[in-house]
């Protein structure tokens, strides 16, 4: 008769060794529920490694009334029993999905993986075991090819995950735990939602995977559990290179997140993919948008004809304006007036441009332009600007006349002529000022576009005033780059 004790033991053992989970100086904090998986580990644990289990920890999820409450009990005796300190949290999950509308499993393993972040935090552990095993993984693979994962996907649960969530039971069964249980008369508690089959797992574990094993592979779940491990060596060699592409293709804004089309379609269609997934992946509002339909999408926007176009995934809205495509929060997209008082001399940070700040300074002098002037530095003469200056955003409308033109120009035409994308305009800087006795914002300068002819600097003007686009870490420090002198 085979000793299930020791079998599940030693693969427990092993899988820590192997995947260099724990150090000498590492103590752990068990996460339990209560059920045969957790109750499970932590007995195994206690054999294996008792001197490095600082606590047992428990989050109440306040979901089944009087059984979630003899759930905590249980746990609280059992670690007792055991003679380690329990750490428990009660959490109306119910109550915060509602808040989030969205899915109830998913409210459940943020409160709970918030929790065990919070214990870390405050000393209590260096790392958290938690008890899936090879079973919770054949189930999220399937779960995750039905829903159309790629290889990225596929990857399913993870052995060690932000370096302090740990999972060494994921080389065991969930057939070799009851065995282990069992064996070792030791008593769990029974998770009557684990029957309720309105839960897509649930149906899964019930249903699916019982049918794929009669009908087509009794080894079914080792195969996807195997699968898994495949999948996360892979994605392991991915993320050097997705690093690299990041940096070639991506550009964070203050708007989201911006692609640009024309790095990313040099891209061979497998790294394109495997790096809108792990952009999508890493997107805190996005829940569910990482499947391959949702890449597609994207990608046929990367590769349309028209330099325009959107998409909507789940939270997120994917834009594209001429050679970028933005990807961002609904919420983020509103448009934020800003109106504010231009000092010269001085810097003013712009809001909703990061980083960005417009600089004015004053010379007495004539100036040689043609040495000095930059895309980014504007002359105006001082003398003919109208004061005082106030700094806002683009608005619906503006128009004037640029340097060297001779005709009124709708800043609309020239973002368009210069391929400034949509949603970069709204907070485009303009200076203005209204002018005396008539009720009339007259345009002085707008970035990119430079000053208003009118008010262009001059050959023999007396005053001058300089305007400095400073952008980037380097340039917004002043002390590295300081204004002009005579």
């Amino acid at each position: 008769m085979i000793d299930y004790s020791v079998k599940v033991l030693s693969k427990i053992k092993s899988r820590i060794a192997s995947h260099m989970m724990l150090t000498d100086k590492d103590c752990v904090g068990v996460a339990v529920s209560g059920g045969a998986d957790s109750v499970a580990l932590l007995h195994a644990l206690h054999e294996l490694y008792s001197g490095q289990i600082s606590a047992v920890i428990h989050l109440n999820h306040c979901l089944r009334g009087a059984d979630s409450d003899c759930d905590e009990e249980f746990v609280r005796a059992l670690a007792n029993s055991l003679d380690y300190p329990v750490h428990v949290r009660r959490q109306d999950v119910a109550r915060i999905n509602d808040l989030r509308q969205g899915n109830l499993e998913q409210s459940g393993r943020i409160c709970r993986y918030q929790y065990f972040r919070e214990l870390v935090d405050e000393g209590v552990c260096s790392k958290v075991v938690t008890a899936h095993t090879r079973s919770d993984q054949a189930e999220t693979v399937l779960f995750r090819l039905l829903r159309g994962a790629g290889g990225a996907g596929l990857s399913g649960i993870r052995s060690m995950s932000e370096d302090w969530i740990i999972r060494p039971m994921l080389a065991v069964s969930r057939s070799e735990v009851m065995d282990y249980l069992k064996n070792r008369n030791i008593a769990w508690r029974e998770d009557s939602s684990n029957q309720d089959l309105s839960f897509t797992r649930n149906r899964l574990r019930s249903e699916v995977l019982p049918l794929l094993k009669r009908d087509f592979n009794p080894n079914i779940e080792a195969v996807l559990a195997n699968t898994a491990d495949w999948a996360v060596e892979e994605d392991e060699f991915w993320c050097d290179k997705i690093a690299c592409l990041s940096e070639r293709c991506v550009r964070p804004v203050p708007q989201g997140i911006e692609l640009d089309v024309k790095e990313m379609r040099f891209l061979h269609p497998a790294e394109q993919r495997r790096l809108l997934h792990s952009i999508l992946n890493q997107t805190d509002q996005v829940t569910g948008a990482s499947g391959f339909n949702h890449i597609e999408e994207v990608r046929n926007l990367l590769h349309s004809s028209g330099g325009s176009g959107a998409v909507d995934l789940p939270g997120l809205r994917v834009e594209r304006s001429f050679d970028l495509i933005l990807l961002s929060s609904p919420k983020d997209r509103d448009r934020k007036d800003y109106e504010l008082e231009l000092p010269v001399p001085g810097s003013l940070q712009v809001p909703g441009v990061e980083p960005y700040v417009l600089r004015t300074t004053l010379w007495d002098n004539n100036v040689q332009k043609s040495h000095q002037i930059t895309d980014r530095r504007s002359f105006l003469d001082w003398d003919l600007v109208p004061k005082p200056l106030k700094l806002r955003n683009w608005r619906p409308g503006d128009s004037y006349c640029p340097e060297g033109q001779n005709t009124m120009k709708k800043i609309k035409d020239l973002f368009q002529q210069h391929r400034i994308s949509s949603w970069r305009r709204n907070s485009w800087p303009v200076v203005s000022t209204t002018l005396q006795n008539r009720d009339q914002d007259c345009i002085v300068w707008v970035r990119g576009f430079g000053p208003e002819a009118d008010f262009a600097v001059r050959e023999g003007c007396r005053y001058v005033l300089i305007m400095d686009e400073l952008q980037g870490t380097n340039e917004l420090d002043v002390s590295k780059n300081p204004p002009f002198t005579s």
